[in-house]
């Protein structure tokens, strides 16, 4: 069986961005599930990947990555009951390429959040579930975001 789920992430004047949550069992011991994204621009009617936004998978990853990897780093402490000792699997940061990228938006007219989806399997094991961080958009991010897309974003006060 398969399931698909879109949700509302943000509808700004401009964009609506939306998640899906995946599901899927075949059989075994458990079913998996995974993410998707996509960003539509009601002005071209056309769907958008959301690290189309930013100047390069690099450069967010430069803004962001410490941040997340601080808050994967964090979380996994509390689901485990100790703090990550840095050898082993589902020890290592997480690289955003391996992640599913949301925009958000707390005001309805601007993205000023950035949401990070991380399956199962790809920052634990499948009993430690999925992770699901929210990193306001900040200077370091808006420089990082094309500059034809930057009256779509706004810093997070």
């Amino acid at each position: 069986s398969t399931g698909v789920a879109w949700a509302v992430v943000a509808d700004t004047p401009r964009y609506l961005s939306l998640s899906a949550s995946i599901t899927s069992y075949s059989g075994g011991a458990h079913g998996n599930m995974g993410f998707d994204t996509l960003v539509w621009d009601k002005d071209t009617n056309r769907a958008l990947n959301p690290a189309e936004f930013f100047t390069s998978p690099a450069a967010l990853e430069e803004a962001i990555g410490t941040q997340l990897c601080d808050l994967l780093q964090r979380e996994r402490a509390v689901r485990r009951g100790q703090e990550p000792t840095g050898e082993g699997t589902f020890e290592d940061c997480v690289p955003l390429a391996d992640t599913t990228l949301l925009l958000g938006s707390t005001n309805r007219r601007a993205f000023n959040r950035l949401g990070v989806l991380i399956g199962p399997y790809v920052a634990g094991p499948y009993a430690e579930g999925s992770y699901e961080f929210t990193i306001p958009v900040d200077a370091e991010v808006l420089e990082t975001v094309r500059e034809e897309y930057r009256p779509a974003f706004a810093t997070r006060r």
